[in-house]
This record gives structure tokens, C-alpha cells and sequence, in this order.
């Protein structure tokens, strides 16, 4: 992800969002060949964070996968994560975002105590166009 010309300025907020900004993942049958984890979208995290952290989860997919000339290795299965409309209200939100990392909505609906205890910076992210949600589909849309 690194080396991607469109994600390298956000690298450093992507490092600081830590494990808990990433969809978790619902398990489905284990017994096939490929296994399907429906992506389950923490509640705090915006459009315009998901939309970048759907195009690094692109980036590390294609970077995964077996090259022109290789075989699988034996015993592993597929795993795919097909985004899912579903949506985990436990999620833990990590502290001192930028203001617009966080779904409006959900800040809203927070109490003033949690509110400080989130310390969100009063600026908001320049997610420029490759972070705005009209570039990349919510995931109620991208059901692939």
C-alpha cells in the first residue's frame, strides 16, 4: 500500500487508526474450498474513511494474490469478504480522529462525557476525491 500513488498521503492516518478502524468479520462455512466473511462495519467510522479503507483493502487484495506462474499454496483456502450492509454498534472508535472520521450520526448520538473522552480534533481530514464517498460506493451498494 505503500507504493500506491493514491493511498501514500493517507498512510499516516491509516497507521494511527490502529486495528480498530478495520471491518471485523462474520464467519460463514468453513467445509468449502472458499470461505465468505461478510465485512462488518464498525458504527463510528464515516463514508469518507470507509471509502479509503475499502481502496487499501483492494490494494492489499491484488497484492495478495497468487502471481502469473505460481500455484495456491497447498491447504489454503479462498477467503473472500463481500461488503455486507452490516454494522457493529460495539466497536470500540479510536480517540483523536479528525472530526470527519467519525459518522456524524453517531457523534451526534454520543453522550458529552463520551464525547470528551474521544477527544476528536476540532479539523477535519482532506480526504480529497479519492475519499469522497461519490468515488467509491457505501456498502449497502457494493454488495460484490
Amino acid at each position: 500500500m505503500a507504493d500506491h500513488p493514491t493511498l501514500q498521503r493517507h498512510l499516516p492516518l491509516i497507521n494511527d487508526l490502529g486495528t480498530q478502524a478495520m471491518s471485523s468479520d462474520e464467519s460463514e462455512d468453513e467445509v468449502r474450498r472458499t470461505i465468505s466473511y461478510p465485512r462488518v462495519y464498525p458504527a463510528w467510522r464515516s463514508e469518507q474513511l470507509a471509502a479509503i479503507l475499502w481502496q487499501a483493502d483492494d490494494v492489499a487484495a491484488a497484492n495478495a494474490t497468487v502471481s502469473i506462474g505460481k500455484h495456491k499454496k497447498a491447504g489454503t483456502q479462498l477467503r473472500l469478504r463481500p461488503h455486507s450492509g452490516k454494522v457493529n454498534t460495539a466497536a470500540a472508535a479510536p480517540p483523536r480522529l479528525p472530526r470527519n472520521c467519525y459518522n456524524a450520526s453517531w457523534l451526534a448520538n454520543l453522550l458529552p462525557h463520551q464525547v470528551k473522552a474521544l477527544r476528536v480534533q476540532d479539523k477535519d481530514y482532506d480526504f480529497g476525491s479519492n475519499g469522497s464517498p461519490s468515488s467509491s460506493a457505501s456498502p449497502n451498494a457494493m454488495q460484490s
